[in-house]
């Protein structure tokens, strides 16, 4: 029966045990997605604040030049960047997701984007520039710096862009690592 346990008692043994260092509760977990969710939803209002500034650039763009072909390429692509980023920003989610796994895969997606997944996104502009490159060079009334000018600052939004992208994809590295630590 259990009177006639032989060896050292149970109890002294579950007492002598260290405690595992800083259980991660379910309350933390949340906590977390939440935040993250909300880093998103910033950024969807930047991205909704963009789509709106670059709407207007680009009908006061098509006003001065009355080309509709680039308006419909402009129009055509920042609608498509803006829903690839839409969905890069907010993967769908399974609601019997658990939330460490949602978490988990968000991150995993990040690093993806941050990787290089972002240029998938710019390509869909990539027609409307080559054509506004094109009519900009077939100008002969303004100099060629002044002509080039608008390139100059593309080339150094994308270079700002993926410094930017290798920063975000670093500081992702760290926090997957830091949930892995916290989940062992």
């Amino acid at each position: 029966m259990a009177a006639d346990f032989v060896g050292p008692d149970p109890k002294s043994l579950w007492q002598d045990l260290t405690p595992d260092a800083d259980p991660v509760t379910l309350d933390q977990i949340h906590a977390l997605v939440r935040r993250y969710d909300r880093r998103a939803r910033r950024k969807g209002a930047t991205l909704a604040l963009m789509l709106v500034v670059i709407g207007a650039l680009g009908a006061v763009s098509w006003i001065h030049r009355h080309d509709p072909i680039s308006a419909v390429l402009f129009v055509g692509g920042e609608l498509t960047a803006c829903y690839m980023i839409w969905r890069m920003i907010f993967p769908p989610r399974d609601p019997a997701e658990p939330a460490v796994a949602y978490l988990r895969r968000r991150m995993q997606l990040r690093l993806a984007h941050a990787q290089g997944g972002w240029v998938w996104a710019l390509l869909p502009l990539l027609p409307v520039i080559l054509r506004t490159g094109y009519l900009a060079l077939q100008r002969h009334e303004a100099p060629v710096l002044a002509r080039a000018a608008p390139f100059a600052i593309l080339v150094a939004a994308v270079a700002f862009a993926a410094i930017r992208a290798r920063r975000r994809a670093r500081q992702v590295k760290a926090e997957l690592r830091a949930l892995d630590a916290l989940l062992e």
